[in-house]
């Protein structure tokens, strides 16, 4: 270094992992293959019934909408980045979203023919069908909540890369230090 040159060594970005670009990669597709098997995936296990349709114009609209609007904003974000992958924090959420996804529609119950049949209990028997039912619930809003923190951690990504790009402040210490506040000392 020569004495002229800053102080301050050039910000170094870590190569994103192997899992991450993929699961920058497999997002969208991964949004539409979970939105599908919450849909309708039962119905591979014989347990396709009335709430197919229903969860068909109800449930993946939303979560088509809800992915498809943080695949969007991760993507735009990646292309920014070196190895165009997401965070690891994006890709971690997005995990979590899948994982859950499909754990709700495994055990999300439906009426065939006045009985009613899970994925689940068609594996592991109609004793099941109670607990299917009660954890299909909870599975069912936690994946919801997962997704649409996704979507907040990809919006916040985005907005943070966008601005970093134009060579404005990204995070809030640096809007602070770039208006001159000066951590509200008197004197």
């Amino acid at each position: 270094m020569s004495s002229t040159s800053p102080t301050t060594p050039p910000v170094r970005t870590a190569a994103p992992s192997a899992a991450v670009r993929l699961c920058t990669g497999a997002a969208l597709p991964m949004a539409v293959l979970t939105g599908l098997w919450i849909t309708a995936g039962r119905a591979l296990f014989g347990a396709g019934g009335l709430l197919v349709g229903v969860f068909a114009v109800t449930v993946l609209p939303v979560y088509l909408v809800v992915m498809g609007l943080a695949c969007w904003h991760l993507l735009r974000d990646a292309r920014r980045r070196p190895g165009g992958a997401t965070t690891p924090a994006i890709a971690g959420a997005l995990v979590c979203t899948w994982v859950l996804a499909l754990i709700f529609g495994f055990l999300v119950p439906d009426r065939v023919e006045g009985r009613v049949f899970s994925a689940a209990s068609a594996v592991l028997g109609p004793d099941v069908i109670g607990l299917s039912a009660g954890f299909g619930n909870t599975f069912g809003i936690l994946t919801f909540v997962a997704a649409f923190a996704t979507l907040a951690l990809a919006i916040g990504q985005n907005r943070r890369g966008r601005r970093a790009a134009e060579g404005r402040p990204a995070t809030e210490d640096e809007i602070l230090d770039a208006a001159g506040y000066d951590g509200g000392r008197l004197g």
